[in-house]
Parts: structure tokens; sequence; C-alpha cells
């Protein structure tokens, strides 16, 4: 039977910008802390994120009569069907949590919604 010789492999000096020095840094307090236990170095932050909001029927559409645009229009400017709109409105369905938090943006600043996606055309 053949023997391999197995290669030592060199450890080539590598090179980093100040970000990778960092991270490096980083990483090696946190390897000392998880085999120490001492944690007293290291921030810890805790975040809660708060549930979208829930929007009957009734909420669907007094949005949209406050942008006084159509079901249809206002289906375009979601980027869904004018049928889920309906649907929304009439209580058939119920938005994903997807869409609740885009119409929470809605209903916070219609006019920054609109400027974001309506594009003014000039008539020649």
């Amino acid at each position: 039977m053949k023997q391999v010789k197995q290669k030592k492999l060199k450890r080539r000096d590598v090179k980093t910008n100040a970000a990778g020095r960092r991270l490096l840094a980083a990483l090696a307090e946190l390897e000392y802390a998880a085999d120490t236990g001492d944690f007293s170095k290291l921030s810890i932050r805790e975040v809660e994120i708060v549930e979208p909001s829930k929007f009957s029927a009734r909420d669907i559409k007094a949005l949209r009569v406050r942008l006084g645009v159509s079901q249809e229009l206002f289906a375009s400017l979601l980027g869904v069907s004018r049928d889920l709109v309906k649907h929304w409105e009439y209580g058939i369905r119920k938005p994903a949590p997807v869409v609740c938090r885009l119409l929470e943006q809605v209903r916070a600043d219609p006019k920054a919604f609109w400027s974001g996606v309506v594009k003014r055309k000039s008539v020649a």
C-alpha cells in the first residue's frame, strides 16, 4: 500500500483592511467570551419587533377613500390585483402581514407614499 505524503500548508500572511482587522478582533473577543463565560466586554442588544397592524375591511376602504382613488388604482399602487383589494374591502380575505406593513406606511404618510410610486409626466 502506498503512503501518501501530506504537504504541510504554509500559513500565508493575510493582509486585511481596517474593517477586516476590526472584524477579526471582534471574533477573537467573542471566542474568548464563549470559552471563559466572561461576556462583560461584549455589547448584547435586545430588540422588540412590533407585529404589523391588523387592517379590517373598513380600515382598507377608509385608507383608499382617504387617498381618493378607485379600487383598481389602489391595487396598482400596492402592486396587487383589483380583485384582491375588493376581497379585502368586502372582508372575504385579510391582507398578509407584509401588506399590512405597507398599509401602515401609506396610512402614516400618504404624500410620501404617492411621491414614491407616482411619476408625473409632462404633456408636450
